[in-house]
């Protein structure tokens, strides 16, 4: 009920400003925009703007009738966007996994058009009214037509499932024929016509809205009938254990205090999940696997990592490192430095504006 009662609020929202309202000069956005441009600049336009999401290749490569529209909202709390664009062949590499170092999820409405992909070992096809999922953290391909998508990003953290029932969100697919694939996909594209002028309060109400529609529409999708939605108590507290990763103050003590709970209450709560202990420093190796790349090789490098993912001593790090990838942490920072060696692109970090505001969302999440 909560999420339809936002949901017919921000629909009267935007019955009040109308159509030909001007986008809100609090909302950052990009364009892309095909008319005025000859292919080979809308493609560069086109491919600098998704590459911190996929090596773009059109399907014919001359360029002969290549065209891309997109329009793009940070909204602080997640992003969104429209595009329209000729069939592509699309991939996020492992290298582009680590140099990017972002664990959100891709949630994208096929408005027209068709997608074949895989992502991991699992294979897929989605059709138009479709809503297909992606894990930033792993690597997917995908083959599609001439299409019309919305996308969503949202933080991994904003999703109410279960952990282990995020992880099989990767290539997940809703039906768009269904009850929930129709709400989730009438709301993303309600939300996509709205963006221009969300900010603010607005914003953080369409980033709960998206949430519980997404969780509810994806739990249906990969695990209607085994139970794992999320207590919200839970969904609570990992929010918080999140938000607090990178502070080595983070304990089940500071939770205790933070939520006025017992310690028995609190571990029969992520007892489902292996335990809070374990859940704290899995989020946090996860969360330095995906940052590899970004603190060099020289002297020091490991003791960063491990202070900048909220762990005490370099020592327990790589212990913890070690045992859970099963590789010491030096040499997965090297292996990962010489991966994006290999597969950085020429334009500067500075200018790459999609993974300036993907870097953003941990912190607003």
């Amino acid at each position: 009920m909560f999420a339809i009662a936002c949901w017919l609020a921000l629909a009267r929202a935007d019955a009040r400003r109308g159509p030909a309202a001007l986008t809100n000069p609090g909302v950052e956005h990009q364009l892309i925009q095909s008319s005025g441009l000859d292919r080979k600049d809308n493609y560069e336009q086109w491919r600098a703007g998704v590459a911190s999401l996929f090596e773009a290749e059109p399907e014919c490569d001359d360029l002969e009738g290549f065209s891309a529209d997109l329009a793009s909202y940070n909204l602080g709390h997640f992003l969104i966007g429209k595009s329209s664009a000729s069939a592509q062949r699309f991939c996020r590499s492992k290298e582009l996994v680590a140099a990017t170092g972002v664990d959100h999820l891709l949630i994208q409405l096929y408005v027209k058009g068709e997608s074949a992909y895989s992502a991991d070992v699992g294979m897929g096809k989605g059709f138009a009214g479709d809503i297909i999922c992606f894990d930033l953290s792993r690597p997917m391909r995908s083959h599609t037509t001439d299409m019309d998508i919305i996308s969503l990003i949202l933080p991994r953290s904003m999703i109410r499932l279960m952990p282990r029932a995020i992880d099989e969100l990767h290539g997940a697919r809703l039906d768009g024929s269904t009850p929930l694939g129709v709400l989730l996909g009438e709301h993303m594209m309600s939300m996509a016509k709205i963006a221009p002028q969300l900010a603010g309060p607005d914003g953080g109400l369409a980033a709960e809205v998206a949430s519980v529609l997404v969780s509810t529409g994806l739990s249906a999708a990969i695990a209607a009938e085994n139970g794992t939605l999320m207590d919200i108590n839970l969904k609570t507290i990992q929010v918080f254990i999140e938000r607090n990763l990178t502070n080595p103050a983070l304990s089940t003590d500071m939770i205790m205090r933070q939520f006025a709970m017992s310690r028995s209450a609190l571990y029969r709560l992520f007892e489902p999940i292996g335990g809070i202990a374990d859940y704290i420093r899995e989020r946090r190796l996860k969360v330095a696997r995906l940052r590899l790349a970004s603190v060099g090789t020289g002297r020091g490098s490991v003791a960063k990592l491990a202070y900048s993912t909220g762990f005490s001593s370099e020592i327990a790090f790589s212990r913890a490192f070690q045992q859970y990838f099963g590789i010491r942490p030096s040499e997965a920072i090297r292996m990962a430095e010489a991966c994006i060696q290999l597969s950085r692109k020429p334009e500067s970090r500075e200018d790459n504006w999609m993974q300036t505001w993907l870097d953003k969302l941990r912190a607003n999440a």
